[in-house]
């Protein structure tokens, strides 16, 4: 009788120990340096907490790179900002790695917040070795949620691949392609056995069914209830089915702090997701802000130096703001390849639309807007190839016309013709890095452009000539950036090319523009008002 009624008393204590107050998780992705919408982040999740004590902060990635605070200072002013707001988690974008897999290292040192993630290994001679935790477990008020990282498997080519490889090729790191899906579920699985009632994965897979993305991961998993994800820049609020038949959700909050998401988890475990316009989240925290500030002004000087000037603006994308530089020649694509040709004094230059950021559109142009266009701190580099290597890069580069694709190329000194109605016959390995190419080409016509006699010296823009099919048996040099000349970018078709030695340290690509700019006086030419009508797609 003594023993039921103290077992009666547990029961009771426990309810009146139940959470009574909602949990809420505030969450973006993707913010790609728009560091001001950090204040009005802190400024909600204060107002949150005045009204329930179970308030958390995470992201899915892509923080650390997108303009001049994260490039020059290769992502730790960014990581200063975000541990003045106070982030419980985290996983990690693919553009965390643009400054190699060690400083991603040295940030989530830096940051307070914990890194997740549950498919990335260092591999070594014993098997692999997971560089982030899988999942963790938090619990609020007597309520267990557990929060799982995952990133992108196309990092390793969307980042700089030769990040993850050995000096003869060989992988030192692994996103798992073919099995994120299972390690996902196997964290799902250890997170529920730890007694986790909610199950939150912090995403950085996108919509590229290519490759591991956030729709599959649903289809293929279940015990997850909602997906917080990042990497196509979508605003997504949507319900899907998981392998069960089950109801998951599916949010993402675009990019650059368009929005905020809120997730609220109620007393009886009911979940309600919503997207908060960042302009409708009026509380600003006023630490947070000056820590904005303060790391503003040390860059201010640098950031606002004037480099030139342009007399029209040098586009990426169109007025409805459609991105245009992945899939058709732009006048900004011209001048950035004749950068990568003439600073180099290779015969031909390339710029691959992915690494094209942002326009030039402001009459004065700054270092900053420079670095905003190139925020990748690159160096400029040479290889040197063959005609056919040089009519494969291409043929990589229109593969996926006429939807958009990072490693279409811009160039200077060649001219090409792409006909999207022949099937492309490109041919990947399983880390989707060219291997070849088959019976079919869409590239059916491309010239290089040799100088006349004395003209090599000038710029560009002023050279007189000839045009001359591409030779496959020929030798051609090519300049550009380091990301897809000696990093295996552009999905690798430059790996096979010969990179050539340079005495010294190489040039930086964005000084590289600011000297292009001065040999030009100071003042973009009328050359570059327009396309030069390089690149014709059929």
């Amino acid at each position: 009788m003594k023993r039921s009624f103290y077992l009666l008393l547990l029961v009771a204590l426990l309810a009146g120990c139940q959470r009574t107050k909602p949990i809420v998780i505030l969450y973006e992705n993707d913010v790609h340096c728009a560091v001001d919408g950090y204040a009005r982040l802190a400024g909600q999740r204060d107002a949150e907490r005045q009204l329930t004590p179970y308030v958390s902060v995470v992201s899915c990635g892509d923080f650390a790179q997108g303009n001049t605070v994260g490039s020059l200072t290769e992502g730790e002013a960014v990581v200063r900002i975000m541990n003045a707001v106070g982030y419980d988690y985290l996983t990690v974008g693919n553009h965390e790695f643009d400054y190699n897999v060690s400083q991603m290292q040295h940030l989530s040192e830096l940051l307070t917040g914990k890194t997740l993630c549950c498919n990335f290994s260092r591999l070594t001679d014993d098997g692999e070795c997971d560089l982030y935790p899988a999942y963790e477990v938090k619990n609020y008020g007597g309520t267990k949620v557990g929060f799982i990282g995952v990133a992108t498997p196309s990092t390793f080519r969307s980042s700089t691949p030769t990040y993850f490889v050995d000096d003869e090729g060989n992988l030192l790191y692994d996103f798992h392609q073919t099995d994120t899906y299972q390690r996902v579920q196997q964290a799902v699985d250890a997170a529920r056995g730890e007694g986790a009632e909610i199950v939150i994965v912090l995403s950085h897979l996108g919509d590229d069914p290519e490759v591991a993305y956030s729709r599959g991961l649903i289809a293929a998993t279940h015990g997850i209830d909602i997906v917080l994800d990042g990497h196509a820049h979508h605003l997504l609020n949507e319900r899907l089915v998981n392998d069960q038949g089950d109801s998951v959700t599916l949010s993402s909050t675009a990019t650059k702090f368009a929005y905020i998401g809120r997730l609220t988890i109620d007393k009886d475990n009911r979940l309600t997701n919503e997207l908060l316009p960042i302009a409708d989240c009026h509380r600003v925290n006023q630490a947070v802000l000056d820590t904005i500030q303060a790391v503003q002004q040390e860059l201010e000087a640098r950031v606002n130096a004037p480099v030139g000037t342009a007399p029209f603006a040098l586009i990426d994308r169109d007025a409805q703001n459609n991105r245009l530089v992945r899939q058709q020649e732009t006048n900004l694509g011209d001048f950035m390849a004749d950068v990568s040709r003439y600073m180099t004094g290779a015969n031909i230059g390339v710029c691959n639309g992915g690494g094209l950021r942002t326009g030039l559109y402001n009459r004065t142009i700054t270092f900053g807007d420079i670095v905003a266009v190139w925020p990748f701190n690159n160096t400029m580099r040479i290889v040197e190839c063959t005609g056919q290597q040089l009519l494969d890069a291409l043929e990589v580069g229109v593969t996926a016309l006429p939807r958009e694709n990072g490693d279409f190329l811009h160039v200077s000194g060649l001219r090409y013709t792409a006909d999207t109605r022949i099937a492309s016959s490109v041919i990947w390995d399983d880390n989707r890095m060219f291997d070849g190419v088959g019976r079919t080409r869409r590239i059916t016509k491309a010239e290089v452009f040799i100088p006349g006699e004395g003209e090599q010296s000038k710029l560009p823009y002023e050279q007189r000539g000839s045009w001359r099919p591409v030779d496959p048996q020929a030798t051609y040099t090519i300049g550009g950036q380091s990301y897809i000349i000696a990093c295996s970018g552009a999905s690798g078709t430059f790996a096979k090319m010969h990179l050539l030695p340079i005495e010294g340290e190489p040039l930086n690509d964005v000084e590289a523009v600011c000297s292009y700019i001065r040999a030009m006086g100071g003042t973009i030419n009328d050359a570059y008002r327009l396309q030069q009508g390089r690149i014709i797609i059929k």
